[in-house]
């Protein structure tokens, strides 16, 4: 009877067991949310469409990702030239993934290498092959638009000159200051999808990326970015710089 009643409480240990890695994956999943509407109808041959509905994205940590109804999208943001590479930016199996990146990119709600990352996320989620979506997501983590929070620099007894502090205009090439949606300043470089350094980036990695297929991983491709940006601001620094700016506006 003893070994009966242990039995059941074994099989019931590894039910729970069961439900909980269950639960665990289905967690893990990343899926969109809604329905993709773009208004007005054949606006994808303009290049232009707006969002006819809320559209949104859950990642694979759960995190929930909106795209307001009104948002303008131009599709994936990939120049002309590497079109005939990863497809035309309206392709169905891409347009999900741009708008919620768009969105997030023109806001600066988000880190940038974390708007970057659920772009790949959602490409997998619209059942884009790994490494398609992978040269995918290399192309905007170098040519795609970056920012960085700015907050008041630390004094260090030095002066007006320290470490913990930066000119703005001098130190980040081609930067725009922005104001997020919480009224935080923000230093951001615009896309730069047409420019010698993007291209080079493509040209040197692409064979490589497409070597690896299906095997190349977000992590790996994230390796290849960093070295490809070697020196610049953005990869070389964190999410938040000190600056002696101190503006802050009220959004309402």
């Amino acid at each position: 009877m003893l070994a009966v009643g242990h039995s059941i409480r074994f099989a019931f240990r590894l039910l729970l067991l069961s439900i909980s890695l269950a639960l665990m994956t289905l967690s893990a999943m990343a899926d969109f949310v809604g329905v993709l509407e773009l208004i007005p109808a054949g606006c994808e041959k303009t290049g232009r469409c707006r969002l006819g509905q809320n559209f949104g994205f859950i990642d694979q940590s759960g995190t929930g990702w909106q795209a307001r109804k009104g948002l303008v999208t131009d599709g994936a943001s990939i120049p002309s030239w590497a079109r005939p590479l990863v497809g035309q930016p309206f392709e169905k199996s891409f347009i999900k993934a741009a708008v919620i990146h768009d969105h997030y990119c023109d806001r600066h709600v988000r880190k940038w290498r974390q708007t970057h990352r659920v772009f790949y996320e959602a490409l997998r989620a619209s059942n884009v092959p790994k490494g398609k979506a992978g040269i995918m997501y290399f192309a905007v983590l170098v040519g795609g638009p970056k920012w960085v929070k700015l907050i008041k620099g630390k004094k260090c007894g030095l002066g007006d000159t320290c470490v913990f502090q930066l000119d703005v205009a001098s130190t980040i090439p081609n930067a725009q200051l922005t104001i997020d949606e919480t009224g935080g300043l923000v230093a951001a470089r615009p896309p730069e999808f047409d420019s010698a350094r993007f291209a080079a980036a493509m040209a040197t990695n692409t064979p490589e990326l497409e070597a690896a297929g299906d095997s190349l991983t977000p992590e790996q491709v994230e390796k290849f970015a960093a070295d490809a940006m070697a020196g610049d601001f953005f990869f070389e620094n964190g999410d938040e710089i000190g600056t002696t700016l101190d503006v802050k506006v009220e959004v309402r």
